[in-house]
């Protein structure tokens, strides 16, 4: 069995080399930021316009690419949460280049250390949870920090949708090679034309060396248990969410949906899903 500190350390390790959604400058990144990232999550991007989110908190914040676009194109106050010093040191440049240093508070710490006197209106965690050492505690401690009819916006890793990415790429590695592997990724992920950025995409999807992957059925539950409601889902294209069983059951079509684009298409689609909740005033 791994012993959990064991993860935490690999993981730390691995983004202090490269983090993740790194570009080869800063300007770049602040050039990225320009073009609001944060409307691939048309939830989201909803929710942060409205004035009563005052303050966010991003857990795993990385190299700051949300955390200084919230703080940009939205004028909210930050705090952002990152256990990798490179990463961090990237995300202030750019909060410096793009001027938003006094609204983002960069802090040091690993995800579970972190505390805070006061809850905030909105925590945000993108493609974090299911790299830590116990994904569920790692929710429940995010879910904590979200205030009285305050919001909480997650992303992770899809069990049905990412096996076919996964089995593809991997696949690859081991009969071809990590650079044949790549050569496959960078046709595929077009949209990614910085080189730095696009090794930092393919590290993390397909060399990382931790991952769990989860079900919105699994997720839901813990939305029950920390007594937060789903309001979205991009699994459903951000419909209105009705039928509970209906879409635990749709939510398996997503591994038939990544072959396709993925092994027929040739297209990136590395199997991941949001949710949004919001916990009861």
């Amino acid at each position: 069995m791994t012993h959990p500190a064991s993860v935490t350390d690999r993981v730390r390790d691995f983004y202090r080399d490269m983090p993740f959604n790194f570009y080869s400058d800063a300007g770049v990144a602040a050039d990225s930021i320009a073009r609001n990232p944060i409307a691939a999550y048309p939830d989201l991007d909803a929710l942060l316009e409205e004035d009563e989110i005052a303050s966010v908190l991003e857990l795993g914040c990385g190299a700051g690419w949300a955390a200084n676009t919230m703080a940009s194109r939205y004028g909210k106050r930050v705090t952002a949460v990152d256990f990798t010093a490179p990463a961090l040191d990237r995300a202030r440049d750019v909060a410096g280049r793009l001027g938003t240093s006094d609204r983002v508070d960069f802090v040091e710490s690993d995800l579970f250390a972190f505390e805070s006197a006061a809850p905030f209106d909105l925590v945000v965690s993108i493609g974090v949870l299911h790299h830590t050492r116990d994904c569920r505690a790692a929710f429940a401690h995010a879910a904590r920090m979200v205030a009285p009819g305050g919001f909480l916006f997650v992303g992770l890793y899809h069990l049905y949708g990412r096996r076919p990415f996964l089995d593809l790429y991997r696949g690859i590695c081991t009969r071809e090679g990590e650079d044949a592997a790549f050569s496959r990724f960078r046709d595929c992920a077009e949209t990614l034309s910085d080189e730095t950025h696009l090794r930092s995409w393919f590290r993390d999807q397909v060399l990382h060396p931790h991952e769990t992957q989860h079900t919105l059925a699994e997720v839901w539950q813990w939305l029950d248990d920390e007594g937060l409601a789903l309001l979205s889902t991009n699994l459903n294209r951000y419909a209105e969410v009705e039928d509970r069983a209906t879409l635990e059951v749709q939510e398996k079509a997503q591994e038939a949906l990544s072959l396709r684009r993925n092994r027929d298409e040739g297209r990136f689609f590395p199997g991941f899903f949001t949710v949004l909740a919001q916990r009861d005033p």
